[in-house]
């Protein structure tokens, strides 16, 4: 991904590779300016249980972006901008894949249904507690 729209030639913008949905830890991205910006230094675990990495560089007006992802002896190259903003289909080996969210509101929804149901069962669980330490001051003072 690159920047919008630069005004001048001499002026820079921001250019970002990000791989997304890999099944290793072992990614690295190489990106044809070296003005590195931002590296993570190590991959992101999402509740997917797959990694994302992502590098932004400093570029120029006219300079062409290349992005490469090297991972388990692979090397991905990313598509100009062009075509990466066509649709992507599942069975695709592209670096940058579109995301059903549609599918992950409902993962999102049961992952939130389940937190406030285990913090409900907590409150319960001290409350129970409480009481039950209350009355048993009771018994032994009175």
């Amino acid at each position: 991904m690159k920047s919008k729209k630069l005004e001048e030639a001499g002026s820079t913008g921001k250019a970002a590779c990000l791989a997304r949905n890999s099944s290793t830890k072992n990614i690295i991205l190489e990106m044809s300016s070296d003005e590195v910006v931002y590296e993570q230094s190590t991959p992101i675990l999402t509740s997917e249980g797959l990694y994302s990495a992502m590098k932004v560089v400093n570029v120029t007006k006219d300079t062409e972006v290349t992005c490469e992802a090297h991972f388990d002896n692979n090397t991905v190259k990313a598509l100009p901008e062009k075509e990466a903003e066509e649709p992507v289909t599942r069975t695709s080996n592209r670096v940058c894949n579109s995301t059903d969210t549609s599918a992950q509101g409902t993962k999102v929804e049961r992952v939130n249904m389940l937190s406030m149901a285990v913090l409900g069962l907590r409150v319960l669980l001290a409350k129970s507690i409480a009481f039950n330490t209350l009355m048993s001051i009771q018994l032994f003072l009175f």
